[in-house]
């Protein structure tokens, strides 16, 4: 990116609790002349970083998004947004030209979801959510999606929301206590998440969160990729140019405050690797240019309960930080991401009806299983028990039992949106197998899995399942008929 003529003149203090001082003057965004500079970048800075865990809480002193050029090692940074106490994730557009990000005008208030021109200008409230909305991201067609949380600290729950970005049209595509929030929008269209793992019965939820992809019209949620532990944290994931995803990952009973250490998940690789040694600390981690990464990586301050965070270049060749980008003495800097333009993710047409308030599952075979011996349940399947949560998360109810067939397939039509788990039961109605889980379908989706946990790295085989043979199929719980359900 071409570098800036404009001289900046900026004061050092910080606009939240500091007063900043100083002139801003505008910058325009440009293709770098020359292919050894690198890009201008926009991060957030904040006198202390708390913890992604709770999104909401990460900056209680406050933060701002502010703009560098990294070719120029004496500059100043440029405040884009004075007058916010808080702000946070910013997400470029893909022409390069705007910037989304989460920020509250107030200590007290709501974060929302602005849009602002890369050099700070002509800011547009998009959402006016009554809870937090954080963690936007650009979706194709003028859409974008974000995480709205609900509730206290102590039980917090978030949900993915669509809407344009204009603000019109505001819509959940997550159902059910899976504390969904917004990674990255890939290439493909799907959107990664991280989420709870392994929701039990009842709503109890475990700390450890992972990696899923789900359609922006909420339909095929799946596991990114199986976890190598279950007690880890998955998160701040982004997208590599080859295809790879990079996040961070750190254990789940870290201390509040502290990094973790940067892994990836290779094209064609069921499992992540890390790509620092096991005692280093990130924060954040983004493309720069070619194989180098912009890095928020711990800096040592023994007056400091926190850890702090200066920006790095990290080379993915010798998998290695480089030189250091910029640091401030007092604040902290992460979230940084290049200012330049990027691939456009592919539109999803979705052919769901949302007029019908039913889903269909089909499952090709319950005796696959990626937790039992050689991958099958051996004990043989009667019939299957669908289990749903009402409007209270925790309140539990049994939706109703289909038949399993002798090959193990079954095919069932639910009530649409509503978070339900199964359980795989023997003839005197023991359980089996029980997911723990929740998932659900969208109005007119066709939902089809595998097995019951199968394993992601199966192929299905090629046979039609007997449960599609029924005239009667599918089975309805809970929903309306087969003939209720006409056109579907």
């Amino acid at each position: 990116m071409k570098p800036s003529k404009t001289i900046l003149v900026l004061g050092t203090s910080l606009a939240l609790g500091l007063a900043l001082r100083g002139v801003r003057a505008p910058l325009a965004a440009s293709t770098p002349q020359n292919p050894s500079l690198l890009p201008e970048i926009v991060f957030v800075q904040a006198p202390a970083v708390v913890d992604a865990g709770d999104l909401a809480e990460r900056f209680p002193q406050g933060s701002r998004l502010v703009r560098l050029d990294p070719n120029r090692p004496s500059a100043s940074v440029v405040n884009l947004t004075a007058g916010f106490f808080a702000a946070a994730d910013p997400a470029v557009s893909p022409e390069g030209t705007r910037i989304l990000f989460s920020g509250k005008n107030k200590a007290e208030g709501p974060w929302q979801i602005w849009e602002m021109n890369l050099d700070g200008s002509q800011k547009r409230q998009i959402t006016h959510c009554s809870s937090d909305c954080l963690r936007p991201a650009y979706l194709a067609h003028d859409q974008t999606v974000y995480s709205v949380m609900n509730g206290n600290r102590s039980r917090r729950e978030s949900a993915l929301y669509v809407s344009g970005t204009n603000g019109a049209s505001p819509h959940p595509i997550t159902f059910g206590p899976g504390d969904f929030q917004v990674e990255v929008v890939l290439r493909s269209g799907r959107i990664l998440v991280s989420a709870g793992t392994s929701l039990v019965a009842g709503g109890q939820r475990r700390l450890p969160r992972a990696l899923y992809t789900i359609r922006p019209d909420g339909t095929g949620l799946a596991a990114f990729r199986p976890k190598n532990r279950e007690d880890l944290i998955q998160s701040g994931a982004q997208e590599l140019d080859n295809g790879a995803v990079l996040f961070v990952v750190k254990d789940a009973a870290a201390k509040q405050g502290s990094g973790g250490m940067l892994a990836w998940i290779r094209p064609g690789v069921l499992h992540n690797s890390l790509l620092t040694p096991r005692q280093s600390s990130y924060w954040s981690a983004h493309k720069l240019d070619g194989s180098t990464l912009v890095v928020a990586k711990t800096s040592v301050n023994p007056h400091s309960k926190n850890e702090k965070f200066d920006l790095y270049a990290f080379n993915l060749a010798t998998r290695s930080p480089g030189k250091l980008i910029y640091h401030n003495s007092e604040l902290s800097s992460v979230q940084a991401v290049p200012l330049e333009p990027h691939d456009t993710p592919r539109y999803y047409w979705s052919i769901l009806h949302p007029k019908l308030k039913t889903g269909r599952v089909i499952c090709l075979n319950a005796y696959l299983s990626a937790g039992a011996p050689r991958g099958r349940l051996t004990t043989p399947i009667d019939r299957v028990r669908v289990l749903m949560l009402d409007g209270n998360p925790r309140n539990e109810q049994v939706l109703g039992e289909a038949p399993v067939e002798k090959d193990g397939s079954f095919y069932v039509t639910v009530p649409a949106d509503r978070p339900m788990r199964f359980e795989l039961l023997d003839a005197k109605g023991r359980i089996i197998q029980a997911q723990r889980s929740w998932v659900w379908t969208r109005p007119g989706e066709d939902m089809g899995c595998l097995g019951c946990h199968d394993d992601k790295a199966m192929a299905p085989p090629n046979h039609w399942p007997l449960a599609l043979s029924r005239f009667d199929t599918p089975i309805a719980l809970g929903a309306p008929s087969p003939a209720g359900t006409a056109g579907h």
